[in-house]
């Protein structure tokens, strides 16, 4: 298997199954709280993995560029897989929740190893973000099944089959990861070099992009869901049937984005995206409180294609806006940062009505737009010796 299609593969396998394992877990949830008798405590078996990954996405990508992209990202994969066996062999909750923790920490390394792997696999921006592209479409397709798989998993062998279920994915990766020859480590950021990471246009832009784009999908997610239910007196299964069609979308605006940054650029990728955002929340604004159920359904689908196509390219413009060997770091950043944007929607929503979440989403959403304009962009991704400079822009970019 050449090297570029063994990056690839490692790397979107590992998307899939940390995706596919919030998901399917999610789904076991109260079968696991019935099996274990701990209802108490049972939040923190979700609240304890994606607290603990989110706080080490920064600290594991720094290190990944430290000690190598793939070195990194074989031991997260080793670890995941471990973890996943002591979940499954689990027989009390304090057990589970220590073993979901070092998940945690096991997720957080492999997810920006596994994009600076890809990174050095595709030094040409073009074709790189056909490779982040797929990436990114393993992540949904990941999403769409993982629900339905976690039921159906749970109902037939118990939700212990959801943690063993991870293991032979990760376990493939790990293999196909060592077809992929090792990167050097890098040292440590100094203060000054990190100043001068951290405050480059792309990178601004991306990380802002990247919050607005998680703020405005879950809570549109999780205020939609609330309507339904609560003021419409759907059930749970109507409700999510409602943003499947929405999430089938995600899968192929995804692997649309690298032709269309080849073709229009990725600033005007990324505004197509937010357009499309707000096109779709701008729809469940003026929607009829009385229209039917599938009418919200439609205008979810031009967010969903909006954020299909703003994912990927936030991706592309963190890497392409740092050195190549601090590409963990950068995509460390990038994620720890979505992942505030994912925790600080229901908390900032919670209290509004509606079409003012709406309307505090699509605002959010289009915020980035307005920045993009006056950020210039590099024209070319920086070279593979500079590891501290950032990459000098061409222009501010229409």
């Amino acid at each position: 298997m050449p090297i570029r299609r063994s990056a690839t593969t490692a790397a979107a396998l590992s998307f899939f199954l940390i995706t596919l394992n919030a998901s399917t877990v999610t789904t076991a949830l109260p079968v696991i709280g019935r099996d274990l008798n701990a209802h108490a405590g049972l939040a923190w078996v979700l609240t304890g993995y994606s607290l603990v990954f989110a706080l080490c996405l920064l600290p594991a990508g720094a290190w990944a560029d430290r000690i190598g992209a793939r070195r990194a990202f074989v031991a997260g994969l080793a670890l995941f897989a471990a973890t996943s066996v002591v979940c499954a062999l689990a027989l009390d909750l304090t057990v589970l929740l220590a073993a979901r923790a070092v998940q945690g920490i096991a997720a957080a390394v492999i997810l920006p190893s596994g994009l600076s792997m890809l990174n050095a696999a595709y030094p040409e921006p073009s074709e790189r973000a056909h490779a982040i592209g797929r990436w990114s479409a393993a992540g949904a397709i990941a999403l769409v099944i993982g629900s339905p798989l976690g039921g159906a998993i749970t109902s037939a062998i118990g939700w212990q089959g959801t943690f063993w279920l991870t293991v032979p994915p990760t376990v493939l990766a790990l293999v196909v990861a060592l077809r992929v020859p090792a990167t050097p480590g890098q040292p440590p950021l100094r203060r000054t070099s990190y100043r001068q990471v951290v405050t480059a246009p792309a990178v601004v832009l991306s990380s802002v992009t990247g919050f607005a784009l998680n703020f405005a999908t879950y809570g549109m997610i999780f205020v939609v869901t609330l309507y339904l239910q609560q003021s419409r007196g759907q059930s749970a299964w109507v409700s999510g049937l409602v943003f499947i069609p929405m999430t089938l979308l995600i899968i192929p605006a995804n692997l649309l984005t690298g032709r269309l940054t080849a073709r229009i650029g990725v600033r005007r990728t990324l505004l197509l995206g937010q357009l499309l955002m707000v096109i779709g929340l701008a729809g469940l604004i003026f929607a009829d409180r009385n229209a039917p159920v599938w009418q919200l359904a439609l205008w979810l689908l031009p967010a969903g294609a909006g954020g299909g196509l703003i994912a990927p390219t936030t991706t592309t413009l963190m890497l392409n806006g740092l050195p190549p060997a601090r590409s963990g770091f950068g995509a460390g950043l990038l994620n720890a940062i979505r992942q505030l944007g994912s925790a600080a929607a229901p908390a900032v929503l919670a209290p509004l009505g509606f079409k003012v979440c709406m309307i505090v989403s699509a605002v959010v959403i289009a915020l980035p737009a307005i920045l993009g304009r006056k950020q210039c962009l590099p024209s070319t991704s920086p070279t593979a010796d500079s590891t501290t400079k950032t990459p000098a822009a061409a222009g501010c970019q229409s």
